[in-house]
């Protein structure tokens, strides 16, 4: 009898965010699969199901596909599997509690799993500074790289030159910084895309108002697929001055697009990126506009090829198959 193996779909209802990403794009490669895989989506019931997360239909083997799951088998001897995306929860404000008490927490998890997966060797490295793990029953599996063929002008087009990024616009995304950049860049415009509803977007936007920046600054909002290839197609280059990421998922389609890369080197960013991005060591103004035209000066078709080949290594279907090999491995 095939071994049953039960998987924390829950955050598929949300299909754009990047767990409902996660869950989607593997859900489509797990759905081919010979084994006996199962999706645990509570729906109407997760209330409930977080209130008694011991819930859970009986497995042999349980894969929570994020740190902050809150689900765990019933039985001791269900094989228990955690993915490990970050730990922004340790510095910034998180619904699922920070500090000591995250920490323990997110321990007792650890201690509970057989196997422990990351999203990048960074995350790997700051899970083995803050917590007791054996790296042994430890594997990074990168994120892939989904987008599609099809591009479509979206409705908002600037006119002439333009940067590109995209991300939900929190403080974390350290987007501001690009304000007083732009100022000394008066033939670029920006394109930043993604949500808006944190308030730091909205002091952002007065911020460009105030600059009077408004005709070169654009807050474009959630986009959909076609129109983000739309505008890595058309970019003159791709920036992403985020300070806090388990991955950068973004920086990873735009490099799969060829685009000059200008982003930060914090966190996960230098082993995304490569050695063919430009990296941000301070956000100074004046110290990023260098940066920036010093790169755009030199990007070759060269680097631009080395950047799309690089992209290869983030895929959805490697990812999938790592994971089913954990799977049958236990």
């Amino acid at each position: 009898m095939l071994k049953k193996i039960l998987i924390d779909f829950e955050k598929i209802k949300d299909p754009y965010s990047g767990l409902g990403q996660f869950c989607l794009h593997l859900k489509n490669y797990f759905d081919k699969s010979e084994l006996n895989l199962e999706y645990f989506r509570p729906g109407k019931f997760l209330k409930l199901a977080k209130k008694f997360p011991f819930i859970l239909p009986k497995c042999d083997v349980f894969h929570a596909v994020h740190q902050d799951s809150p689900f765990l088998p019933w039985s001791s001897k269900t094989k228990y599997i955690l993915t490990v995306h970050d730990l922004n929860a340790l510095y910034e404000s998180s619904q699922f509690g920070s500090g000591e008490f995250y920490k323990r927490t997110l321990q007792k998890r650890i201690d509970r799993a057989r196997v422990v997966t990351f999203i990048s060797q960074f995350t790997a490295s700051e899970v083995q500074k803050n917590f007791k793990i054996d790296m042994n029953k430890t594997q990074v599996i990168y994120n892939g790289i989904s987008l599609g063929n099809k591009a479509e002008k979206p409705l908002f087009v600037p006119n002439g030159k333009f940067i590109f990024s995209v991300g939900t616009v929190l403080p974390k995304k350290n987007f501001h910084v690009l304000i007083d950049f732009l100022k000394l860049l008066p033939d670029y415009k920006i394109v930043v895309a993604g949500t808006t509803f944190h308030s730091y977007a909205k002091d952002m936007q007065k911020r460009i108002l105030e600059e009077g920046l408004s005709d070169r600054f654009f807050l474009v909002g959630t986009i959909d697929e076609a129109h983000k290839i739309w505008y890595y197609q058309n970019a003159e280059a791709f920036i992403f001055p985020s300070l806090l990421e388990g991955f950068g998922l973004p920086v990873a389609e735009a490099m799969s697009m060829g685009l000059p890369l200008f982003i930060s080197d914090k966190t996960s960013l230098p082993e995304i990126g490569g050695e063919d991005a430009y990296y941000f060591n301070n956000f100074e103004a004046e110290s990023m506009k260098d940066v920036f035209v010093s790169g755009m000066k030199n990007f070759t078709p060269e680097k631009k090829n080395r950047l799309i080949n690089r992209s290869k290594m983030f895929d959805w279907k490697k990812a999938a198959d790592a994971y089913m090999n954990i799977y049958k491995s236990l």
